[in-house]
């Protein structure tokens, strides 16, 4: 189920223990008592494999829930039921701002200077759209502890009471920098989302909760809306956080293997004690349910002079249920894949044979009115009455003649598989997540981690019409329900930005040389207080670890590299709990250069065509049934970590339990080897939609793609990587499609004689993630396999595309801009060292977010290093564009004149070590042995690297002034946002351009 969050699957792991056993047995009430606390319900929940106590602090009302799991990565959160009642964006200013210092923690960002120097595997805050949640995570009691300290008082003492400044900085403010200058919206929630309804995606979902819920807080944007966030009074930003951060409406998680009885002393004495129980009732109101079917068209920007055919967003939702109903909700998102998102689902084809759209998709929500949802993309409004006939028709189809019950099979295995893998680092977040919706609207936090009887009442429907009565009671007979059309609208950008203008240059012209002065004097003591480091003394609040809480020796595993039958496989001996994690290496040399690109074509049509045995649909059931997953993608390794050692990857990912890898190893064979491409009407459907989502992504990630071009300007491996997934990959593809019919032939022929070359034996490299007693039998899977494929030898051919410099800008409806500067230390002449991560934390989380989010207005800027010599400085959602170049270019500045005391570089060091240490996943562990396979990364590279981070002093982090002024002055940037912005900065680019086609 989706839910909207802004900044950031259900996951459980199913084990039945001794404890489960002797809970049943003696009963589910818990013996132990906590002073200040009732404990409500305890019990062990075998979906977790942990006990669950859940308890009430007695004088606040606070709500506790605690997993008593056996996992060193502990987690804490606190949430608040968060009920917006405008677009003004009230609950995600309040996340931003609550952050920026508290009464015992009185710097300007507690959580900027914990990710500096805390040992945190996970630090964050998200808005939902009801509710506004806190998570923190740490493998090192201390440091826990210090997280929760930080987080709590942020919560309940936060500084918004005593310095306006916070809401102008994190929420809006008028900016007047002088009286010749216009005034100006500035505030970083105010660029963030901004930034965010850029997305065609994000202004439909915007207009279709408006319109399906418009008489409660699911119909306003609890991130904000931009032209409503000025709306937001500093007054009414306060009763907010008064009404729904008192401890009655917090709901505390706690996960692992924490002490609970020294938590909630902790929490208790430092925080809850404090308060006395409120009567203030935080509630939803229900939406009553329409009399009729509401049928709505709205625009979204596009640039003037663009093309409007095929860009209009077709979308059709019910309201269902409510998010308790688990095994409704969990049936929904089997009918979502069954109807409309699996490649033979009936509503998929019923539209691709009307010539409706080039993509559809499908999801049910997770309000507390739960909302099932149907989105075509790249259609016409004229469409959209023949899109809900067929759609109803369809649905009709399915209760009149059955679902497909294999269909339902796969998927329904396909969710069991990932239910119980539990493939997540952050299991503790995960179910904080999932047991929130039962906590908040039933009172019942364990309804949301027991999943097997909502699971096994799905299963129904594999004998029953479980499915098809939902479909006749939910969909056909329900008239609250919504039919909306987003289409495009030339120039809508422009207007809005131009009637903002006006409105603030009346603003300007009505005001005196006072008050204009008041202003000024206004915007200039806010970017003072901005600019102002943190005291010493307040700097000193913050706890901090010591180096001596840190272990110097790194954790090293190490793939090992074995012989099947002529076979070269990577094997990682890691206990994977009877999964198989594989991969499949093919090397694109085996073609080349200039025809990459069908690679990664094909890479994204692999296993969705008819093959020698199965149509694609009955190859998407075999999947579903008999693995947890299949998928290809093209990666890069660097040899010997140089840039220009390029070793490009054609990779085969597949999971399995222990049983199931000979299936999956045969429908792996029969895909590589079978598959048919000539299928002119199936290959020119899956054409067109993935052009959908490609251009779809190419409108939402703007940092993704300006990054990925700027390194093709400097690096080998990044002229590869943007030839094969960045804006060429998308222009060539988009000329596939727009001239179809005379590149159809050519299209199935390369596909051919691409699969040809690279699918075969002597051009594979296995891997393989698994316990030592299951590797035999991967073996063996293997071997069947490897006599399926063709033996034939494979000469790799040369690569030799060199870098060039272009420094563009790709201008767009976008209201940020993505700014990206970097270049190639190694190729002037500088070595990579571990300081250099420690200087990337300075920069990130000092300098640019400093000067790029703080004062800049920006929602984030940061520094990335990599081994290979390839860096860039970035910005991500800013109003800025030239100040932002200007900020990269004087960094070399800031190294020169950077200090800092003992206390400081060990916060930074700390911070540092942190990203290094991060917990991983069996499978997780796989994909970094097979990168350091590929890459030649060693035991002693890695500890020396660890080494360097540990020993770095402020002296090594001025000393690498140099090499940044030396990447700087080479002058290589890209920039991708607002098509005004980028006219006004013309001339700093070689080409200016819009990126669509």
């Amino acid at each position: 189920m989706k839910k909207k969050i802004h900044r950031s699957k259900r996951i459980f792991i199913p084990l039945f223990t001794l404890t489960a056993i002797m809970a049943l047995f003696f009963g589910c009430k818990s013996t132990d008592s906590y002073e200040g606390y009732k404990t409500l319900e305890s019990r062990f929940i075998d979906e977790v494999n942990a006990e669950c106590i859940h308890l009430e602090h007695i004088n606040s009302g606070a709500h506790v829930f605690k997993i008593k799991a056996d996992d060193p990565n502990k987690l804490f959160a606190v949430a608040f039921k968060t009920v917006p009642n405008s677009d003004c964006g009230t609950p995600h200013i309040i996340e931003h701002s609550v952050l920026n210092g508290s009464k015992n923690f009185p710097v300007k960002s507690p959580f900027d200077v914990l990710a500096q120097g805390s040992l945190n595997t996970f630090l964050n805050a998200m808005t939902g759209s009801d509710i506004t949640i806190y998570p923190v995570a740490s493998m090192n009691d201390k440091d826990y502890f210090n997280l929760m300290n930080v987080y709590l008082d942020a919560a309940f003492k936060p500084l918004i009471y005593d310095d306006p400044r916070i809401f102008k900085q994190e929420g809006w403010h008028h900016e007047l920098t002088g009286e010749e200058n216009p005034i100006v919206y500035k505030g970083v929630v105010y660029n963030e989302m901004k930034g965010a309804f850029s997305s065609p995606n994000r202004e439909l979902g915007y207009q279709v909760y408006k319109n399906l819920f418009p008489d409660n807080c699911y119909g306003f944007s609890s991130g904000g809306y931009p032209t409503a966030i000025p709306e937001l009074t500093y007054e009414d930003f306060l009763a907010f956080h008064r009404k729904h951060y008192h401890p009655s409406n917090s709901y505390i998680i706690l996960y692992g293997d924490a002490d609970l009885g020294e938590e909630l002393e902790f929490i208790d004495t430092k925080y809850l004690s404090e308060f006395e129980r409120s009567d203030e009732i935080v509630e939803i109101k229900k939406q009553e349910p329409f009399n009729e079917m509401k049928r709505v068209v709205r625009t979204y920007p596009v640039l003037e002079g663009s093309d409007t055919g095929d860009k209009t967003f077709l979308q059709l939702s019910f309201v269902v249920g409510k998010v308790t109903d688990y095994a409704r909700n969990m049936a929904y998102d089997v009918m979502s894949d069954v109807l409309v998102n699996q490649e033979s689902a009936p509503l998929r084809k019923a539209l691709q044979e009307a010539g409706i759209g080039s993509d559809v998709s499908s999801y049910i929500d997770g309000n507390k009115q739960t909302a099932f949802h149907i989105i075509v993309r790249n259609a016409n409004e004229e469409d959209l009455h023949n899109f809900y006939d067929i759609s109803m028709d369809v649905l009709q189809k399915a209760v009149d003649e059955g679902l497909d019950k294999k269909a339902l099979e796969g998927t329904i295995n396909r969710m069991e598989f990932n239910l119980r893998e539990g493939d997540s680092p952050q299991k503790g977040l995960i179910y904080g997540m999932q047991l929130s919706s039962g906590w908040f609207f039933e009172g019942n936090p364990f309804m949301g981690l027991e999943y097997e009887k909502p699971l096994a009442e799905v299963k129904k429907s594999l004998t029953e019409d479980y499915m098809e009565q939902m479909i006749s009671d939910d969909l056909l007979s329900n008239t609250h329900c919504l039919l909306l059309a987003l289409k495009p609208q030339p120039g809508l950008q422009t207007e809005i930005d131009n009637k903002i203008s006006a409105e603030l240059a009346e603003m300007k012209a009505g005001m005196d040389k006072e008050a204009m002065q008041e202003l000024i004097s206004e915007t200039n003591g806010l970017i003072e207080y901005q600019k102002r480091a943190d005291s010493p003394e307040a700097l000193a609040t913050i706890p901090l670890l010591s180096l001596g809480d840190i272990t110097k020796d790194i954790v090293w595993y190490e793939a090992q590299e074995k012989d099947i039958e002529g076979i070269k496989t990577v094997h990682l001996d890691e206990f994977s709990n009877g999964i198989m994690y594989s991969k499949l290496l093919f090397d694109l040399r085996a073609l080349p250069v200039e025809k990459i690109q069908y690679t990664s074509l094909l890479s994204n049509l692999l296993g969705k065509f008819d093959t020698e045995n199965y149509t694609y649909g009955e190859i998407d059931n075999e999947l579903n049934i008999h693995t947890g997953g299949f998928n290809s993608y093209i990666t890069i390794y660097n040899a010997d970590l140089n840039d220009k050692n390029v070793v490009p990857k054609l990779v085969i990912q597949s999971k399995a339990v222990r049983d199931k890898t000979d299936r999956m190893m045969e429908l792996t064979g029969e895909i590589l080897n079978t598959s048919k491409y000539d299928n002119k009407d199936r290959l020119k459907t899956l054409l067109e939609r993935h052009l959908a989502r490609v251009e779809a992504n190419v409108r939402n990630n703007g940092l993704n793609y300006a990054a990925q071009r700027m390194y093709s300007y400097c690096s080998y491996s990044g002229v590869y990587n943007e030839i094969m997934s960045g804006l060429e990959y998308y222009w060539f593809l988009s000329d596939l499609v727009k001239d179809f019919e005379n590149n159809s032939d050519k299209i199935i022929a390369m596909l051919q004689e691409v699969s040809s070359q690279l699918f075969r034996s002597s051009n594979m490299i296995a891997s393989i993630t698994c316990g030592e007693k299951d590797y035999a039998k991967y073996a063996e899977s293997l071997a069947v396999l490897n006599q399926s494929m063709s033996g034939a030898d494979v000469e790799l051919h040369e690569w030799s595309l060199s870098p060039e410099k272009k420094n563009e800008a790709f201008k767009t409806t976008s209201k940020v801009q993505y700014v990206i500067k970097g270049g190639n230390f190694k190729d002037l002449g500088y070595d990579w060292s571990g300081k250099m991560l420690v200087m990337n934390q300075v920069l990130s989380t000092d300098w640019l977010q400093n000067q790029i989010r703080v004062i800049g207005g920006a929602y984030g800027g940061f520094a990335n290093f990599s081994q290979s010599g390839n860096m860039f400085f970035g910005s991500y959602r800013d109003p800025n564009l030239s100040e932002s170049l200007e900020v990269y270019d004087e960094t070399a500045g800031y190294l020169e004149a950077f200090e800092a005391d003992e206390k400081a570089m060990t916060r930074y060091i700390i911070g540092t070590i942190s990203d290094l240490d991060y917990p991983e996943t069996a499978s997780m562990k796989g994909n970094t042995a097979l990168t350091r396979y590929f890459n030649g990364i060693t035991r002693d590279y890695f500890q020396k690297q660890r080494d360097e981070v540990l020993s770095t002093t402020a002296e090594d982090i001025s000393g690498m002034k140099d090499m940044i002024k030396d990447l700087m002055v080479q002058d290589i940037y890209c920039v991708y946002g607002n098509n005004d912005k980028i006219e006004q900065n013309k001339d700093l680019f070689m080409t200016v351009m819009d990126p669509l086609r």
